[in-house]
């Protein structure tokens, strides 16, 4: 009846899509942008894409077309969650603080970190394909990662002027976007530990972050 795939394969990916669209009310929905909870929900998505693919694979009978939907779904998610988003809570930031940031850099360093963004994310899915086996090595930075490192940065705020934590936040983008199509090579994690870690870290951090937003 309807189109796409609505099964428990995708489900922890469509979880994190609705983390992400929560995150966008958050910056786009009040007055006064709610970064904290913005924050919360990028490190929730960044989460949910760990464990997705464990969840689809832990799934039987899954046919190859539910293999590779899984595939293009997560590739599109990614895009929203970890390269659109991160351009909304930044738009956010500023508007929070009231800081006047000059456009033109603005706009230039958000467009560089998006065009790295989708450029590394075609290229990962080009070479995946040409991969016989599962894929060893990243080349370039995930960007996945701006779930856990764009968090990490926010925590700035609490601990530096606003116009110099903004300025910063900023650069950070343009720091990533270059990371994203640098070619060098990042070991794909094979340990759980590796999850659990950083679930566990996005955890402290969010109570960090409420504990200091609540004091």
């Amino acid at each position: 009846m309807f189109i796409g795939k609505y099964n428990r394969s995708v489900i922890v990916t469509y979880l994190g899509v609705l983390s992400t669209m929560i995150g966008f009310y958050f910056i786009l929905g009040f007055a006064t942008p709610k970064i904290t909870g913005a924050i919360i929900c990028l490190m929730i998505s960044g989460i949910c894409d760990m464990f997705d693919g464990k969840v689809a694979r832990m799934c039987k009978n899954r046919k190859e077309d539910d293999i590779e939907y899984g595939i293009q779904i997560d590739s599109l998610t990614d895009m929203i969650s970890f390269i659109a988003f991160p351009v909304v809570i930044l738009y956010g930031i500023s508007s929070y603080f009231d800081m006047a940031l000059s456009p033109v850099v603005t706009v230039l360093v958000l467009a560089f970190f998006t065009i790295a963004g989708i450029s590394r994310l075609a290229y990962f899915n080009l070479t995946a394909e040409k991969e016989s086996g599962p894929v060893k090595y990243y080349s370039g930075l995930p960007v996945t990662a701006t779930s856990m490192i764009l968090p990490l940065i926010y925590l700035l705020r609490y601990v530096l002027d606003a116009s110099l934590f903004v300025s910063i936040y900023l650069g950070m983008y343009a720091l990533i976007g270059f990371l994203f199509i640098y070619n060098f090579k990042i070991r794909k994690p094979k340990k759980n530990w590796w999850y659990i870690t950083c679930t566990v870290l996005a955890v402290i951090m969010s109570f960090i972050l409420i504990w200091l937003k609540v004091k």
